[in-house]
């Protein structure tokens, strides 16, 4: 179990990048940190780490009080392992060396099984006697993971850690990683643009903005409950719309003012008219662009809509804001 409590934190005097933070994370689970750029999601996993000093606050593992930057002589925990954006490879080691750089040399026959586990978990294999400074981006990252996962910890720390895998591996290294970390019983905190990995593998969901936290909780819930359009925004596009300007929508709606989904509206006989401004192909359907009473309205549909077609939408669902 990690326990944070009320962590703050500045990188200067007069600017706090973090406001009393808090969460528990039961061990196996996996916690996803969401939110804008610059928003300190980031900053929180290398508190955690004990690659920064927080100012106020405290973080237990296990019951255990941890220390920080000051309570030990090499940054880090020891049972946590932190997947950085730079990967933090020996560029002359080979793959296989970087992978086993912290494995037990006494039975060198199981750590080279270790290593091709591992590697063959990330998919790169075929690259063991490869230099590091010899690979792609995407590759360096796959390794990157192998190396952190090669010790078993009890916690993974993970920033961005697919940002540069090609997109056709992409999510077979995804169900690999977090499959392997679920059967091993390793908890995971991953900071991430990408709203596909929370919503589908996380247990719990923290929407970060300027150093708070703006909502947590299960990450179907947080979707269909947005504290506010911030939130719902990291979903993809939203339309907010109110009473007082479409009326005609709000027939069986008691809020004055509702946030829609692209997907909650239907295209109907009836309802609001919209003018097509552009269609975009997303695979199994079309994402529309539109435009009513000098609104944005974006909706879904199973058929391109060319630029000036006009259509009449209705509201299906929609989340209160």
């Amino acid at each position: 179990m990690l326990k944070v409590n009320n962590l703050s934190f500045s990188y200067t005097a007069d600017k706090k990048i973090i406001h009393s933070f808090s969460f528990d994370l039961e061990q196996g689970k996996m916690l996803a940190l969401i939110g804008e750029s610059g928003s300190g999601k980031s900053t929180v996993l290398k508190l955690v780490y004990g690659l920064l000093e927080w100012e106020e606050g405290e973080i237990y593992h296990n019951n255990r009080k941890l220390a920080g930057v000051k309570g030990n002589l090499i940054p880090g925990e020891p049972e946590f392992k932190y997947l950085e954006q730079d990967f933090g490879l020996m560029p002359y080691f080979t793959v296989g060396e970087n992978v086993g750089k912290f494995l037990s040399n006494i039975d060198t026959k199981e750590k080279q099984e270790r290593i091709i586990f591992l590697l063959n978990l990330v998919g790169m294999e075929e690259y063991i006697n490869e230099k590091a400074l010899s690979l792609s981006g995407g590759q360096k990252q796959r390794v990157a993971l192998a190396k952190a996962l090669a010790q078993t910890p009890s916690l993974l720390l993970l920033d961005e850690p697919f940002s540069q895998v090609d997109i056709f591996k992409k999510n077979i290294l995804k169900r690999a990683v977090f499959d392997f970390a679920r059967e091993n019983n390793i908890s995971i905190i991953l900071a991430t643009h990408d709203i596909e990995d929370a919503l589908a593998y996380a247990d719990e969901m923290i929407v970060v903005k300027e150093g708070n936290i703006i909502q947590k909780g299960v990450p179907s819930y947080v979707y269909e409950n947005p504290k506010n359009e911030y939130v719902a925004n990291l979903f993809g596009e939203t339309t907010v719309l109110t009473k007082e300007k479409f009326p005609q929508l709000f027939e069986h709606i008691d809020e004055d003012k509702i946030l829609v989904y692209p997907h909650q509206f239907l295209i109907s006989d009836r309802g609001v008219n919209v003018k097509v401004l552009k269609s975009y192909f997303m695979g199994g359907h079309y994402l529309v662009e539109s435009i009513s009473r000098l609104s944005r309205i974006w909706f879904t549909s199973e058929h391109y809509f060319s630029m000036g077609e006009e259509c009449r939408l209705q509201i299906s669902e929609y989340q209160k804001i």
